[in-house]
């Protein structure tokens, strides 16, 4: 099975990210904390029946580094009952080995619009058996979708990331709250083009969960829809080429050294489900069938930065509708 429709499926998620209307979410956002948390996410659960995608891009040079880990324990502590760790390869022809990675991206989306630094462990799914990206971390400047929080503040003091006309990269990424920090700089310019393991980076995509401090009980995971031609190869960066100047993200997790940096130096573009949503997905065939159904919708309607502000101020007019009618009886 291949892809149809590609420029009709590119053309619809680039129509579906309006920089107003996430400029309009970021300021309601600071409204959020007039609403219990569990209110806010029920509302986004509600919304997200009604429109069960969301639409994004990563822009060109995403550049992922992985560590092979240390502490092969506690990397399975922090795992939901769901998953059990799991070697993978990151190109065709690598030996497998057990790995932390750090996605640092650049990215649009109809509900965001910022950088983001995530980390992962690789696991498989017990019940799908397919192999997964689970978040530990995720570092931005731009609002964040979480299983227990719903939608998070940007949680940085600063958040850089970008590659120079001369290929050269300058990252430095710091949590407000705890000083937390990735710092390198380096360059893309001796990157050779290789082939991706699929079963990590094309499956792995369609089955993405979340560490037992973001997980909300037993880990709902959630896929991502795109042409597979998306990860078929990417830049493989000489690792003495990125040099890191500080990394305290998680001590003692994972070996100092990177191990592999991949850059892909394209857009990507994908639909994911909407908070709470899972798109089951169980090979190639099946990623490819929904994305041709996807590009062949009349109109492309997905979870957007409008959603969540009218389910804010529903939200908000129903408290103080709440408080008012209190202050009468009282």
């Amino acid at each position: 099975m291949e892809i149809q429709n590609e420029e009709k499926f590119i053309k619809g998620v680039e129509s579906l990210i309006n920089p107003m209307e996430v400029s309009d979410l970021l300021f309601f956002q600071k409204l959020k904390g007039l609403l219990p948390s569990p209110v806010m996410k029920r509302l986004l659960l509600r919304a997200s029946k009604k429109t069960p995608y969301i639409g994004f891009v990563i822009d060109p040079y995403s550049l992922f580094l992985f560590f092979r880990l240390s502490d092969i324990e506690y990397a399975k502590s922090l795992l939901p009952d769901r998953y059990e760790l799991s070697k993978t390869r990151l190109f065709t022809d690598d030996e497998p080995d057990y790995y932390m990675g750090i996605g640092n991206l650049n990215t649009r989306a109809s509900t965001f619009w910022g950088t983001r630094q995530e980390a992962y462990l690789i696991a498989t799914d017990k019940n799908t058996g397919l192999l997964s990206f689970i978040f530990l971390d995720i570092l931005s400047n731009t609002i964040i979708a979480l299983p227990k929080k719903g939608i998070a503040d940007p949680n940085c003091k600063r958040a850089i990331f970008t590659i120079s006309s001369k290929g050269g990269v300058f990252l430095d990424i710091e949590e407000k709250k705890t000083n937390r920090r990735l710092s390198l700089n380096g360059s893309i310019k001796r990157g050779k083009t290789r082939k991706l393991d699929q079963r990590l980076w094309l499956m792995g995509n369609t089955s993405i969960g979340h560490c037992k401090r973001f997980a909300d009980g037993d880990d709902i995971p959630f896929s991502v829809i795109f042409d597979p031609a998306e990860v078929i190869e990417a830049l493989d960066i000489p690792p003495e080429d990125i040099h890191i100047t500080e990394n305290t993200l998680f001590p003692g997790l994972a070996h100092p050294e990177i191990s592999s940096a991949i850059c892909f130096p394209f857009a990507q573009h994908y639909i994911a489900d909407s908070p709470g949503c899972y798109t089951s997905l169980k090979d190639r065939n099946g990623l490819v069938s929904k994305y041709n159904e996807i590009a062949n919708y009349e109109v492309f309607k997905t979870f957007s930065a409008r959603t969540i502000v009218k389910q804010l101020l529903i939200g908000i007019a129903v408290s103080a509708l709440i408080t008012v009618l209190l202050i009468l009886i009282l």
